[in-house]
């Protein structure tokens, strides 16, 4: 691939509310590989981001996000809108309740965020600085997309078009500019990668923190790096300095996962250490092989066959031609959600084997083994819900004991085969 060169290249900043704290570490881990972009295109929390960035002043950024609180962006009588807008999402179907009930009130009092949009962002500073910025809004009651790029602004007016394309109606109030009123730009395209497209970019680097994944025809385009989040990023309005660090930290490690830095889907490992796994992920892609195999019963008259389970699970997340690393580590990154590891970390096989040593109830398991081939496996399924975590632990007991998969173990494939795949892996990672 050629070298990305800073005047060709877009960044591309997607709106998502207080999810932006993850923008600004896929920014940090950028700009520690080198990379410089020469635009930068935004929608609505993502268009205050490309504002810092363009102005060169990422640790203004980095300051505020490590601060940021719900307070901070409306006023104090708004704060129990928070409940409100998750519950919104939850529920589409009180849509109009609450239209009605912010509406008639213009929306909250969004003076706060206005106030951190006054100081941290320098209209001449972005005007002057070589790195062109342009945003998305959505023109009311026509929700016709507009393009707004830095030289197309009226002086004075960048600040006013950063609230239009955060305003997100009717939670926040629609913003009036020359006539006209605008809604967050997130109506229309919440990862403007279209407009990096019109304004000439050759090479884009997107990152998309939206609840719904925008243009994922870019997924696999030459030109296009395409980063998506990979862990939920909270609400819309959950303000938290610690979710913000978290999430920071979950922005570098994915974009630094992007440029083949580090190894993993949904967790990020060191490389070298990951290289070095290679044997045991080829013994354990050859196992798997060999155990899906022995499930498959063709017919002679319909020659249909039953469905790969594990490879099929493995290759919902997987890129093309991803080798025998890559399955298993996207293999040992379903044993860690199911045990609950710390996303925001870089692993290394042994720090991961002594993650899920700490966090499954394996004695518990082995413990249980003796009722589980007595045929009580009810024990697994007890109310008020099922111990995954316990589960998977009983089945790789299982699986040590009888060395295969036995008849119960086909009986939980069935109805658990995200579950026993796990327990196959714990046995080339325990």
């Amino acid at each position: 691939m050629r070298p990305l060169i800073p005047s060709e290249t877009a960044l591309v900043l997607g709106g998502g509310g207080a999810k932006g704290a993850y923008e600004i570490g896929a920014i940090a881990a950028l700009e520690e590989l080198g990379i410089r972009a020469g635009s930068v295109y935004g929608t609505s929390v993502g268009a205050l981001n490309a504002a810092m960035y363009a102005q060169g002043d990422m640790q203004a950024a980095e300051a505020l996000w490590e601060s940021l609180q719900l307070k901070d962006v409306i006023s104090a009588e708004n704060a129990s809108i928070a409940d409100d807008v998750e519950n919104l999402f939850d529920h589409p179907e009180k849509l109009l309740e609450f239209i009605t009930r912010y509406a008639q009130q213009k929306g909250v009092d969004i003076s706060p965020l206005v106030s951190i949009m006054q100081r941290t962002v320098r209209e001449e500073a972005v005007r002057r600085s070589t790195v062109r910025l342009g945003l998305v809004a959505t023109r009311f009651p026509s929700m016709a997309m507009v393009e707004k790029r830095i030289e197309e602004m009226e002086a004075g007016s960048l600040n006013d078009w950063l609230v239009a394309s955060a305003s997100c109606f009717p939670i926040f109030p629609m913003k009036a500019i020359g006539g006209d009123r605008y809604i967050d730009g997130g109506f229309c395209d919440n990862t403007p990668v279209e407009m990096a497209v019109r304004s000439g970019a050759r090479h884009i680097i997107a990152v998309d923190i939206g609840k719904h994944r925008s243009h994922s025809q870019y997924d696999r385009r030459p030109n296009v790096t395409y980063i998506r989040t990979s862990h939920p990023l909270g609400g819309l309005l959950t303000f938290d300095p610690a979710l913000s660090a978290r999430n920071r930290t979950l922005g570098y490690n994915d974009t630094m996962r992007a440029f083949g830095q580090l190894r993993g889907t949904h967790y990020s490992f060191d490389p070298v250490d990951a290289q070095a796994l290679f044997g045991r992920a080829q013994d354990f892609v050859i196992r798997l092989t060999q155990t899906e195999a022995g499930l498959r019963r063709g017919n002679a008259i319909t020659r249909k066959e039953t469905a790969a389970p594990f490879f099929s699970l493995l290759e919902e997340e997987l890129p093309p031609r991803a080798d025998e690393i890559d399955y298993f580590l996207r293999a040992c990154e379903l044993c860690a959600q199911i045990a609950e590891v710390n996303p925001a970390q870089i692993l290394t096989f042994s720090a991961l084997r002594d993650e899920l040593h700490a966090r499954l109830p394996l004695e518990k398991a082995e413990s249980m083994l003796g009722s589980l081939l007595g045929g009580r496996v009810g024990v697994l399924f007890a109310p008020p819900q099922i111990d995954r975590r316990l589960v998977i632990s009983c089945l790789y007991y299982l699986l040590q004991r009888e060395g295969t998969l036995f008849p119960l173990a086909m009986h939980t494939l069935s109805a658990f085969p995200r579950e026993m795949l796990c327990a196959l892996t714990l046995q080339a990672i325990l």
